[in-house]
Parts: structure tokens; sequence; C-alpha cells
């Protein structure tokens, strides 16, 4: 699943959890938009730009997302990186263990675990 897509709002990021726990899938890997040169999406920012997610809200996205998603679903990951060279943006995820330990840190001081949020008879929400 894809985090900040262009026009994307919290919203509907969370729908796409819940459509995902009514779906038999045995995992989910929550991965970071990454803009790179030379791709049809980075002529497409230049021409048509777009908030670009921040890693604040990156993390409470992923931090919702994990909440929201049921714990019968593995993830496999939390966050990607691009080719330094090749990354236009955003670039604060070139270090993904700062990114890594942000959501790590997160997750206890908000004391979110997955599933916190899940109940099984609505799906999620």
């Amino acid at each position: 699943m894809i985090l900040g897509l262009p026009g994307e709002t919290e919203a509907d990021i969370l729908e796409t959890i819940q459509y995902l726990n009514t779906q038999h899938i045995q995992g989910i890997k929550l991965q970071l938009l990454h803009v790179l040169k030379g791709t049809d999406l980075a002529i497409y920012l230049e021409e048509h730009p777009w908030h670009i997610l921040t890693q604040e809200e990156y993390v409470d996205l992923v931090i919702r997302c994990i909440g929201n998603l049921s714990p019968e679903i593995v993830i496999h990951r939390l966050t990607g990186d691009g080719p330094k060279d090749l990354l236009i943006a955003p670039r604060w995820s070139c270090n993904k263990r700062a990114v890594l330990n942000h959501i790590a840190h997160s997750l206890k001081t908000e004391q979110v675990y997955q599933g916190k949020y899940y109940s099984k008879q609505k799906g999620n929400l």
C-alpha cells in the first residue's frame, strides 16, 4: 500500500485499510511514495505539484494504519527507501533507520499496537 499518492487523504488511506481487513490477505507492505528522477511521476510532480508528506505526517499515517489493521494480517514493511542518487522527494526518507526509529518511538509513546482500533464486526474504524 503506497502512502502519499497525489490527492490522497487520510480518510482514503483508512478506507483502504478497512477494505484490506475484509479481504483474505496474509500480509501488507506499507510504502512511502518516492518520486525518482527520470520517471513519469517526476514530470507529473513538476507539472502538477502536490503536497509531499513530511516525516511526521508519514509516521502519523503509519501509526493510524497499524492501529486500524487486523491483527491477523502480517506487516511485512513499514517504509522503504529510494536510490539516493535518483530520489527527488521526499529527501527525508533517505535515512530509513531514522524513519523506523520514529515509528517505533511513536508506537510506544502513543501506546498504539496492531489492531488497537480494529473491530471484527465493523472490519475497522
